[in-house]
């Protein structure tokens, strides 16, 4: 007659032994998605995903042996994709009170503030806010964050407020007379300007809409301590120089030293 204590001792060594080896088995890798939002993200004329954040995150994978390919898709349908598969990363991610349990959060990667702005010729004056919504067609994109602080100023989707597929079409369509107002962040207000001043007009304020930060954003399933890991790599990064010597000829000096500061806390 077999002994059951030593049966009940091989059935709690192989447990121990098929869980240490499931334990040291690599992660699988991660995918990342993202939108076309350049200087951030988009795709050259050779076909290949690129962009300084991009590129970040391309460093950031190779530091932290974590490859995983990066595509661009439209963002609601990434936003969609993420929300309901696992093993992702989706960025960059505006951090708002209604997404804050979609995700695991590892940023930021930028900080910046939104306000609306429109072309100094349709906007002859400093309208008041009040009676904007009256005077004024709105745009922006379709799932964007800043939506509800939109709305809350007047405007409305289908009555005065446009919503596009793409970022960035918002400000064509400004420039082209289609749309009278749109926001626009500190991150690329610079380039909104040129191109305004190009066509021998201005940019002027409209109305301040929200302070705002962008993030990876994993999903739910991703491991705390990977999700750990990446934060601490990206810290990092703002505190050795990687991420100025990307921002750096695309961002404002402004930006770029939010960065570095946040780190050093």
């Amino acid at each position: 007659m077999k002994n059951p204590f030593s049966v009940l001792w091989l059935l709690n060594l192989l447990i121990i032994l098929f869980s240490t080896r499931l334990s040291a088995l690599p992660s699988p890798p991660l995918r990342f998605l993202t939108e076309h939002s350049p200087p951030g993200e988009y795709i050259n004329e050779e076909g290949v995903v690129t962009g300084v954040t991009v590129e970040l995150i391309r460093i950031l994978q190779q530091r932290l042996d974590e490859p995983g390919e990066i595509n661009i898709l439209p963002w609601g349908r990434a936003m969609k994709i993420a929300r309901q598969e696992t093993g992702l990363a989706l960025f960059e991610t505006a951090r708002t009170a209604e997404r804050e349990g979609w995700f695991k959060w590892v940023g930021p990667l930028q900080s910046y503030t939104v306000s609306l702005y429109g072309l100094k010729q349709r906007i002859i004056h400093k309208p008041d806010i009040k009676t904007a919504p009256q005077k004024y067609i709105a745009c922006t994109y379709r799932n964007s964050a800043i939506i509800t602080e939109i709305e809350n100023l007047g405007f409305h989707i289908d009555r005065n407020l446009i919503l596009t597929s793409k970022i960035g079409d918002c400000q064509k369509m400004v420039l082209l007379g289609r749309a009278d107002v749109t926001p626009v962040s500190d991150l690329g207000l610079d380039n909104f300007v040129s191109k305004a001043t190009q066509m021998g007009d201005k940019l002027i304020p409209v109305a301040f809409l929200a302070k705002r930060q962008r993030y990876l954003a994993f999903s739910l399933d991703v491991d705390s301590k990977r999700i750990n890991n990446w934060q601490n790599a990206l810290e990092q990064s703002y505190l050795d120089g990687t991420m100025r010597r990307l921002y750096q000829p695309v961002y404002p000096e402004s930006v770029i030293k939010r960065l570095e500061e946040f780190a050093k806390k």
